[in-house]
């Protein structure tokens, strides 16, 4: 993380690389166990069915890909705090975290958002890498939440259900437990998208969305919560989701955005919420989870 300004005075160049990654939560209501189910019977079923996340290594693609696929070896490289967590490009996401935590003035944010103005930047691995390195500490407990709903990705790169999520708690009346999600990590929790919506901006825009971030806050004050959002420029939710959030933390590629882009969608954001500015490597670092999965690629 640096400096705003004198990121966007480097133009062009290529800056050193933060790669991502992210893992669980705990304290939070047990959860029912059971087999994760067909397709079929996952759409038939009610939205706030309580389910149990697969390991690590059998994450499920939903909801194009009703399909079982482990994370390619490509993904798992990318996914360093979990993987790699001595690799110094962990140790990079593990000084954004130590950033986040202790300040220079003021206290530390409980919920981040971490956004970016493209896609492709990185946004979705960051805060699965940051998400990780907080619940590898020894007294930080992190809950990550997916605000892209019409195109997530949490569920899959940290392994929990897609369902029931977000839209399934602001649409179809899931409670509020029912849609946290343990890991495999035992400080790191999920509160997926849900089931997909094409409303995002409305229903994130709602008295609920924000009852529910200051329910999250006050029940669970233990909690660091990250949000990861689509990206600024594609979409209203960041804007929406701005003013519910404690920092900001905005993801640029170096080298490979242009900085009139930049700075177009950093104005979107409120500035006194933005802690800092991520850039990432074209050439070593982390590209959306979306440029991954194959017809999924160019995505938001």
């Amino acid at each position: 993380m640096a400096n705003m300004n004198d990121i966007l005075k480097r133009g062009g160049k290529t800056l050193p690389s933060q790669r991502q990654t992210t893992q669980g939560t705990s304290g939070l209501p047990p959860q029912e166990s059971r087999e994760a189910a067909p397709p079929e019977a996952r759409q038939a079923e009610p939205p706030t069915r309580r389910q149990v996340m697969p390991d690590l290594d059998s994450l499920e693609i939903e909801p194009r890909q009703a399909r079982k696929k482990t994370l390619s070896s490509n993904e798992k490289d990318r996914l360093v705090s979990y993987f790699a967590p001595s690799s110094p490009e962990a140790k990079r996401i593990d000084i954004l975290r130590s950033q986040l935590l202790y300040p220079f003035h003021g206290d530390p944010p409980r919920i981040i958002m971490v956004s970016s103005a493209l896609p492709g930047e990185g946004r979705s691995l960051l805060a699965a890498n940051l998400a990780i390195s907080f619940a590898r500490g020894l007294e930080q407990f992190v809950m990550v939440m997916d605000c892209h709903l019409f195109h997530p990705q949490m569920h899959r790169l940290l392994g929990t259900p897609l369902r029931p999520g977000l839209s399934d708690y602001l649409e179809h009346g899931a409670t509020a437990p029912e849609i946290m999600h343990k890991t495999s990590m035992d400080k790191l929790s999920v509160i997926p998208a849900g089931s997909p919506s094409r409303r995002s901006a409305e229903i994130l825009a709602t008295d609920k969305m924000m009852d529910l971030v200051e329910e999250l806050k006050e029940r669970y004050k233990d909690r660091y919560i990250i949000m990861d959002t689509p990206p600024v420029q594609a979409v209203d939710d960041p804007a929406v989701l701005a003013r519910m959030v404690e920092g900001i933390v905005v993801v640029i590629m170096g080298g490979t955005t242009d900085r009139e882009v930049a700075m177009r969608g950093i104005a979107r954001l409120p500035e006194e919420k933005i802690i800092g500015v991520v850039l990432n490597d074209r050439h070593q670092a982390v590209s959306d989870a979306t440029s991954f999965s194959g017809p999924l690629a160019g995505e938001i």
